[in-house]
Parts: structure tokens; C-alpha cells; sequence
């Protein structure tokens, strides 16, 4: 069996893990982490912002993480926009969705970051070889 298949497998579990909450649970784990809208872009920022400065520092360390970290940065946002359409379907309401748009929205963070440092690392070389 293939990655592939095992990251779909996964999601659709946690899916179902989010589909069975109920609407109390859900409520009481927005309070409980004080989940937001305007925190959902928090993680996406964090990744921009990471990325850009280990491109800046030139750790070519973190390079050779980029392929695992988009794998699971893919595993995490399927898993999180599963749950938020699994939790809509259920409830028809958008705001008990931020908790797995929480988790979507990390794995989209960890996605912006991979890309920002391979963009930002591929023009501080390119700049530095022209020199």
C-alpha cells in the first residue's frame, strides 16, 4: 500500500472522529484552545515567516526535509479539511468547523514554509553568484 492510499485511509478517519463529535464537544474545544477566525491564518504566517528566515541564514540543513515535510504538511491539511466537511455535513453550521480548520490550516503553514524557503533559498544563491 502506498502513502497515498494510507494519507486518505487516515484522513478518512479523522473525518469520521470529527463527524461523531457533537456539537458541545466541538464548542467546548473552541473555548477550550480559544480558536478564532482570525487565528486560523496564524500557522500560514509562522511558515512564511520560518521559511524565509532559515533561506536567510542559508541552513542548507533543512533542505534535505523539505520532501517529508510536504508529505505530512499534505496529510495534515487533507485531515483537516475532511473533518471541516464532515463537521459541516453534520452540524450545517461554519463556526463548530474551526477545529479541524485549525489542523488544515497547519498543514497548509508547513506547505507555505517548504515553499518559502526553496524560493527565498534559490534567490539568495542566485544573488550571491552573480556577485
Amino acid at each position: 500500500m502506498n502513502l497515498s492510499k494510507r494519507i486518505v485511509i487516515l484522513a478518512g478517519a479523522v473525518g469520521l472522529f470529527f463527524y461523531t463529535a457533537t456539537q458541545d464537544q466541538l464548542v467546548a474545544a473552541i473555548a477550550e484552545y480559544q480558536l478564532g477566525w482570525y487565528k486560523l491564518g496564524v500557522p500560514i504566517a509562522w511558515g512564511l515567516v520560518l521559511g524565509g528566515v532559515l533561506a536567510l541564514l542559508k541552513l542548507r540543513k533543512a533542505e534535505s526535509w523539505l520532501g517529508p515535510i510536504t508529505l505530512v504538511s499534505q496529510g495534515i491539511t487533507t485531515m483537516g479539511i475532511i473533518g471541516s466537511i464532515a463537521v459541516f455535513a453534520k452540524h450545517q453550521l461554519l463556526v463548530v468547523t474551526l477545529p479541524s480548520l485549525q489542523i488544515a490550516t497547519i498543514g497548509i503553514g508547513l506547505y507555505v514554509f517548504c515553499i518559502s524557503f526553496s524560493r527565498l533559498l534559490g534567490d539568495v544563491e542566485a544573488r550571491t553568484s552573480k556577485k
